[in-house]
């Protein structure tokens, strides 16, 4: 048995650290005392759907008598069902999630959202993440996403702001103005935007990264990362879902003039132009496409189908190639 959030052998549904870390317990079960339809009806407990990201259904859940339920107010945790059934391989979005912000957790050691995979009463697997912005006596923490930041809306930047209004540089520049230690923030950012190239997550728009205070009011850091998956197990999306450049139509290095996509070229000018050191910037670059091997073990382990094994490892052999340093 492994598992059901860092992967490794265990006895139980949680080791015991993954356990105490998630839900505070020194034993937890992955099961759910419901099934999808009752969440989604709102049967027994009454419960809202808090967002809606692309196909991506979520739903809010706290603790009850021992165990998670529904609830349409003061959630901790976020459950995110495999219901997008117009897409390839639907059944392996929570273990898709799971797996890949497993390995920036474990593998890169990024800061990233505590993660789980539950399964419904019914057999179906859901992806479970806990609330960051909740402290541990229930209050909130002020956070802001990036097009929150930006004042950015369907309103006043189209119906497809999130992927046409801005450009990760620009999201930079932003996190200049607001965290002060920007450095350290810009470091943070920049190897999240190559870790999502790797994994291809085509959906890494301006309302998937954050700031937020959790130690000071006013005082903003990077939030934990959140939402990293291979998107192109499910659905052909663009191969980054923002332009790297805020002059994307006037500037194009050789690299993507021959090739049509980014490579470790761009990811180097990107790093210049947010104040990388450009050995650093190189040394970041490097590291993504040195774990390959253990990249590969995290996604047999997990609970993603045989298809979809296959194919993610495909997928990143692709971008590994496209970020190789010559």
């Amino acid at each position: 048995m492994r598992c059901r959030s860092c992967l490794r052998e265990c006895e139980d549904d949680f080791c015991r650290t993954c356990s105490r870390k998630i839900f505070n317990k020194d034993k937890f079960s992955a099961k759910l005392d419901f099934t999808l339809p009752d969440i989604a009806q709102g049967t027994g407990n009454v419960v809202k759907r808090i967002s809606i990201s692309g196909a991506q259904i979520k739903f809010s859940l706290r603790f009850g008598w021992k165990k998670l339920e529904p609830t349409d107010r003061a959630g901790t945790y976020i459950l995110k069902p495999a219901t997008s059934m117009r897409f390839r391989l639907f059944r392996d979005m929570p273990a898709n999630e799971h797996v890949t912000m497993q390995m920036a957790k474990q593998i890169f050691k990024m800061n990233v959202a505590e993660s789980a995979l539950m399964e419904f009463s019914s057999g179906e697997f859901a992806y479970l993440t806990k609330r960051f912005d909740v402290r541990k006596d229930g209050t909130r923490i002020h956070q802001e996403d990036f097009a929150q930041v930006a004042d950015l809306c369907s309103q006043n930047a189209g119906s497809n702001f999130k992927y046409e209004s801005i450009s990760y540089e620009e999201i930079a520049g932003l996190i200049k103005q607001h965290v002060s230690a920007y450095i350290v923030a810009a470091e943070e950012f920049f190897k999240i935007i190559l870790f999502n190239y790797l994994v291809c997550n085509g959906d890494a728009h301006i309302k998937n990264f954050s700031i937020y205070s959790p130690n000071k009011e006013g005082v903003f850091v990077l939030t934990p990362a959140y939402d990293l998956l291979n998107t192109s197990l499910h659905a052909s999306d663009e191969r980054m879902a923002l332009d790297l450049f805020a002059d994307e139509e006037d500037y194009e290095s050789d690299f993507f003039s021959a090739n049509g996509f980014y490579g470790a070229p761009d990811f180097m000018e990107f790093a210049k132009r947010i104040g990388i050191v450009e050995k650093r910037a190189e040394r970041f670059i490097r590291e993504m496409t040195n774990h390959l091997d253990e990249m590969n073990e995290m996604i047999d382990a997990s609970f993603l189908s045989e298809e979809a094994k296959a194919k993610y490892k495909e997928c990143i052999y692709d971008r590994a190639r496209a970020l190789e340093i010559s």
